[in-house]
């Protein structure tokens, strides 16, 4: 998969970047709008974020001096590798993942080292380590849910890999987090070299705000804080932050529908016997499959006007959830192209 990170922007039915289908609530946007009316836009940020963490903090069961806050979590992954990462050091990741580790890497003229994702069978996390150590990893960072496959790594798996890379970070990426049923949150003060983040742009249907977070020790967060960079995180990001956090049920809600309409399209293309197409598990909020009549699916939706993600130069592509009606309207396609 290529490093450059694809930025698309469409109309018609968006499931190509697994955003959330669902608007915020009304009651939402009326606490923002209020929030907002009494931000001082004559004055910069807060760049302490204290309230910011305090809510956030309270919603991951952690404490505010656990996290670093970010411009979204993509800004948390370049921090973390420019803090780490030199000319020939080594990130150490999944394939395929999340392709902005590569573009900070190349950046800072790293060395990506990638382990490839089994997809259809078992992670074997001993040949995982094992390479990793051959590769002399300076930085291990990866997604779980795995971004685009959508598979979880076991907890015992992920224990014993950042056991046996106890001499640099070990960077679990849970953006999709709240869509499984796992997080390494509860190990953070067992593991120094631990580090999680997170984002408000799936889960709570805030892509739009750019609101992360990195979460560590507090030695770890004492020692990275100070390489963030200043007001990183405008006034009006952290207000709507704010309300979102403070109504998290709501997301939750929403994650359950998200999970049930998951489930439900598995069952229903597992139920249609479909032909040379492959669709995988997930513990996140899209799908991920394969097919060698991809183009026959893509322009079958385009038809449609539905967009999902397309990894060129491959058989692969990524479907979002969205409403239980464009499910519906993607299965159909499905069944008519792959039956």
């Amino acid at each position: 998969m290529s490093s450059t990170y694809q930025v698309i922007q469409t109309d018609g039915i968006r499931l190509n970047a697994n955003e959330s289908p669902f608007p915020i609530s009304a009651e939402c946007l009326n606490e923002i709008r209020d929030a907002l009316a009494n931000i001082d836009f004559h004055r910069y940020p807060d760049d302490t974020h204290q309230q910011l963490k305090e809510e956030y903090a309270k919603y991951l069961e952690v404490t505010g001096e656990q996290l670093i806050m970010g411009n979204g979590s993509d800004e948390m992954i370049g921090l973390l590798i420019a803090t780490q990462i030199s000319k020939g050091d080594c990130v150490y990741t999944m394939d395929p993942d999340f392709s902005m580790y590569d573009y900070y890497t190349h950046l800072h003229e790293g060395i990506m080292k990638k382990y490839p994702y089994p997809l259809d069978q078992p992670f074997d996390v001993q040949a995982f380590i094992e390479q990793g150590k051959a590769a002399k990893a300076k930085l291990v960072m990866f997604s779980n849910p795995n971004n685009p496959g959508g598979q979880c790594i076991a907890q015992s798996d992920l224990i014993k890999i950042i056991e046996a890379f106890h001499d640099c970070y070990v960077v679990i990426d849970e953006a999709y987090g709240e869509f499984s049923d796992m997080s390494m949150l509860p190990y953070l003060d067992q593991y120094d070299n631990l580090i999680i983040l997170r984002t408000m742009s799936k889960a709570f249907g805030m892509a739009a705000i750019r609101c992360g977070c990195m979460v560590g020790t507090k030695a770890t967060v004492s020692k990275l804080l100070p390489y963030k960079v200043p007001y990183n995180i405008n006034s009006l990001t952290q207000a709507c932050a704010i309300v979102l956090l403070r109504h998290s049920q709501a997301m939750k809600e929403n994650i359950r529908t998200l999970i049930s309409e998951r489930e439900r399209m598995l069952q229903e293309i597992q139920k249609a016997d479909l032909s040379d197409v492959v669709i995988y598990p997930s513990k996140a909020n899209y799908l991920f499959g394969t097919s060698s009549n991809k183009q026959a699916f893509l322009s079958a939706l385009k038809a449609q006007n539905i967009v999902i993600r397309d990894y060129a130069h491959n058989d692969s592509f990524r479907i979002s959830i969205g409403t239980p009606q464009e499910n519906d309207l993607v299965l159909d396609v499905m069944k008519q192209v792959f039956s």
